[in-house]
């Protein structure tokens, strides 16, 4: 079933994404032809770099870990071979990062964030008397990449987001419209696909700051959604999740 078949049987369900009872698939794999290289970082988590607060005060740094490890951890089991940028709350800037990730000569990167996307309203009150905020009106994921950089790159970083939101949408999970974005990132074809469009200066440092392989940015939930939130921190999410991504990163690499 593909992606567009998948979400509408869960909408005709009455049970769209990130309802509680919106069940989510986990993709059936084929044995990987051979061992992929791919690197999992971990967004934001730079010295002073917490990225945004969800609807519980979350920082997105403290989630992403969270997801990174997830994924890592499944897509080795899977038998991929997995480099980490970060595996603790605070970790090294992102040239550091780049550095690594060169060294390792991935075949494929991924970076997880989370958006804070529209207006947002007082959603609780965290311990330290915190006002936590929230919006549950623009839920899903997106994927996001450069188009700078050589044709080559630039069509390689394409096809794997390309193929990351299929396999998402093909699991189960909600593609957000883009619809808060405005002019910072130019829609694709594929739905929740977005294009850095940025001025120049102001681009994601990430996204283009490499071309050893194509790199991808998944913004995996909204965080100021907390039907959202709930559901990523279910061990299922992260399963599903993660064979999607598995099977995302075969499709590319068996039909370079």
């Amino acid at each position: 079933m593909n992606g567009t078949l998948a979400m509408l049987a869960v909408v005709l369900a009455g049970a769209p994404w990130p309802a509680g009872e919106a069940q989510l698939t986990v993709l059936p794999l084929p044995p990987p032809a051979s061992r992929i290289r791919i690197v999992v970082d971990a967004g934001h988590g730079a010295p002073g770099n917490t990225g945004n607060h969800g609807c519980h005060c979350q920082s997105e740094a403290d989630e992403t870990l969270v997801e990174a490890r997830a994924l890592a951890e499944r897509l080795s089991a899977l038998g991929f071979e997995v480099l980490e940028t970060r595996t603790t709350p605070v970790g090294t800037r992102y040239p550091q990062r780049i550095a690594a990730i060169e060294r390792f000569k991935p075949h494929l990167v991924v970076s997880l964030h989370t958006d804070a996307r529209a207006e947002a309203w007082p959603h609780e009150v965290g311990a330290d008397g915190t006002i936590c905020w929230g919006n549950a009106s623009d839920p899903g994921f997106s994927v996001l990449w450069s188009d700078e950089g050589p044709r080559s790159v630039v069509k390689a970083r394409e096809a794997w987001g390309r193929a990351v939101s299929r396999e998402l949408r093909a699991a189960g999970f909600f593609p957000y419209s883009g619809e808060d974005y405005g002019s910072l990132y130019r829609t694709d074809d594929e739905p929740a696909c977005f294009i850095d469009a940025r001025p120049p200066k102001q681009r994601v440092f990430f996204l283009r700051a490499t071309t050893v392989a194509p790199v991808v940015i998944i913004e995996t939930h909204h965080a100021l959604d907390a039907k959202e939130v709930a559901r990523w921190r279910e061990p299922a999410t992260h399963d599903a999740f993660a064979a999607a991504i598995a099977s995302a990163a075969l499709a590319v690499i068996e039909h370079r």
